[in-house]
């Protein structure tokens, strides 16, 4: 999926947090969004899924012009968001939580659901058990879990906001190797973070955000120097 947004602008009140920004992100790869907290990341990512609307501005995917009114919409056109607090159930097990969304999902559907989450966490090398409460999990299998709930509905563009915070270092390394393999399945990734080395690490382009505002955009390689002059304007020393 290829999605374009268009002139996006969104202001709560006289905080004008996205002002005409544009940013395109092609199938197949790993998109950063860049940008120190504030810089309306996270906004420019919620109208694209549908949480809030926008004030002007158009979406557009692979060149057709939608509407994303909801994060239900968004789904059914293809585009699910992990957010930094994971949208699961924790009293509910890894299987129903997984379940959550699928149409006509029931006890005579169990089996069936339980083989296909199997078989993803197989895919991607997440070691879930099936009828283990989701609040007995880590910070990263709540987020592998989302991953696959989202993935088993049919997304074809994931965007991941700052999704590194509270996860250890071999779920982080699990993590970019399963996103590698998205994208190169031909999904869309858009990589929402402000640290520096994980953009440099992952992505193959960058958009970033200063001020509600793109202040720049750049392909792999790219400099640290670089990215600090688009995210404050100014190298630090």
């Amino acid at each position: 999926m290829r999605i374009e947004l268009d002139g996006i602008c969104k202001a709560f009140g006289s905080v004008q947090a996205n002002s005409n920004i544009s940013l395109t992100v092609e199938s197949g790869t790993i998109h950063g969004l860049l940008g120190e907290n504030g810089a309306g990341k996270t906004t420019l990512m919620k109208v694209l899924t549908g949480y809030i609307s926008c004030d002007s501005g158009s979406i557009y995917l692979d060149g057709r012009l939608v509407k994303v009114g909801s994060p239900a919409v968004a789904t059914r056109l293809g585009i699910g968001m992990l957010h930094q607090d994971p949208l699961d159930v924790p009293r509910l097990s890894v299987l129903q939580n997984f379940s959550l969304g699928a149409p006509g999902f029931s006890a005579l559907h169990r089996h069936q659901t339980r083989q296909k989450l199997l078989e993803l966490c197989q895919r991607f090398g997440f070691d879930l058990d099936p009828d283990e409460l989701v609040r007995n999990l880590t910070m990263g299998e709540r987020q592998q879990l989302e991953m696959l709930r989202l993935l088993s509905m049919g997304v074809r563009t994931i965007i991941l906001d700052e999704p590194t915070t509270g996860i250890s270092e071999p779920q982080r390394v699990l993590l970019f190797k399963t996103l590698h393999k998205l994208a190169n399945d031909g999904l869309s990734i858009i990589f929402v973070s402000h640290k520096l080395k994980e953009v440099q690490e992952l992505c193959s382009e960058v958009t970033v955000l200063r001020g509600g505002r793109v202040s720049g955009r750049i392909h792999a390689p790219f400099t640290s120097d670089a990215l600090v002059q688009m995210m404050f304007g100014q190298c630090l020393s």
